[in-house]
């Protein structure tokens, strides 16, 4: 029989799943990063740097200040986390690698239509794979365009041929992130270099890595329907119900009903639901918790959406909003962008849920200035 859960309950199962749950460590160290990420499942690579890149802003929320410095050396040095496309590109613990073997082998190459470029350019891609070989981490700018080709792919964000042969080897395992550079473009290495060889080699059936998957997802959830956790790792809901009913059949994952929800849930079988919720966070738009759209709906009462590519006439809110949790309810949202130059964080327009009061203004004040600290900024109203 399910699991009956209140709306409170899957909230705070789903806080407690992302780690949002909890007072924030005094010191965070890279032991506290490790597990974050573990935890998380994945971390979504965004580099548009309004504020802060989403993969450093995430950790951030759950933590509080930690060294970025840090977090690089352990993502791209350890061999204990990899980037892949895993919901859009990610970083993924080094162990998940073998379960998205699937990916690798049959996503299509982004971008569209370029798969025609590397047959007929075969020489050219394999002569790359051997530059990397022969001269270490590179990044697409130190290579040259293949002869007689123009450098640049009009219209595509992977810009050009150089970078769109690197990506293509980099969706099929070949390569690798060795890093990123200041500006964020990555430098590329063989994956048989940066990727641990029990990793790399490991075989896994498809239909196992997916509910492995799945499971993840669950973990990171605490609770959610198909259409959440198939999401998670931008799984087709289709390859995933069948796979969540042999999930529960095996009693890896426990069914729900979450209150006011019209699906089935899926509960994580180690989810547990805190009494109370210790939580004054801003979270990235990029942040799993609100990534799925629905879901923040269905437990928050929330309505939210990113409107970086909407018309500023017809934007709601603000170029770069991010939301604001205090214990286990979104409570406001907050414009913002870092001015660089002048060295302050502004605070472009604010936006409280229902009333607002000075116990949510004082604290989302609080929660500003330990971001304006940790960015080395102050901040402007």
């Amino acid at each position: 029989m399910p699991t009956s859960l209140s709306r409170s309950e899957a909230r705070r199962l789903a806080l407690a799943a992302q780690g949002l749950h909890q007072a924030r460590p005094r010191r965070a160290t890279v032991r506290h990063l490790r597990e974050t990420v573990r935890r998380l499942g994945l971390l979504q690579v965004d580099c548009v740097n309004v504020v802060c890149a989403a993969h450093y802003m995430v950790p951030f929320s759950r933590l509080g200040p930690y060294d970025r410095a840090a977090f690089d050396r352990l993502i791209y040095r350890s061999g204990e986390f990899a980037e892949h496309w895993a919901h859009e590109l990610s970083i993924i613990p080094a162990e998940t690698w073998p379960l998205l073997r699937y990916r690798r082998e049959t996503d299509r190459v982004r971008p569209w239509g370029f798969a025609r470029v590397l047959e007929e350019r075969a020489d050219y891609a394999a002569w790359v794979l051997e530059e990397v070989r022969r001269r270490g981490p590179l990044a697409a700018d130190e290579l040259p365009p293949p002869d007689g080709v123009a450098p640049r792919i009009p219209g595509s964000w992977i810009a050009t041929v150089s970078r769109g042969v690197l990506e293509a080897h980099f969706l099929r395992g070949r390569l690798a992130a060795a890093g990123r550079r200041p500006d964020f473009s990555r430098l590329y290495d063989l994956a048989e270099r940066l990727i641990p060889a029990e990793h790399r080699c490991r075989q896994i059936d498809y239909d196992e890595s997916r509910r492995a998957l799945l499971v993840q997802a669950a973990r990171a959830h605490g609770v959610g329907t198909a259409k959440d956790l198939a999401d998670y790792f931008r799984m087709p809901v289709g390859d995933a119900r069948p796979r969540l009913r042999e999930l529960v059949e095996s009693r890896r994952l426990l069914e729900a009903q979450v209150e006011g929800w019209r699906e089935t849930a899926y509960l994580h079988p180690d989810a547990e639901a805190p009494r109370t919720i210790e939580a004054a966070r801003l979270l990235s738009p990029f942040d799993p918790l609100i990534w799925c759209r629905p879901r923040v709906e269905r437990l928050f009462g929330f309505h939210y959406r990113v409107e970086i590519f909407v018309p500023p006439h017809k934007r709601k809110y603000g170029f770069y909003v991010l939301p604001f949790l205090l214990a286990d309810k979104l409570v406001a949202r907050v414009d913002l962008k870092a001015d660089r130059a002048s060295g302050r964080l502004r605070v472009l327009g604010t936006w409280y849920e229902g009333r607002r009061t000075a116990a949510v203004a004082g604290a989302l004040s609080g929660e500003l200035r330990v971001l304006a600290e940790w960015l080395g900024m102050k901040i402007a109203r």
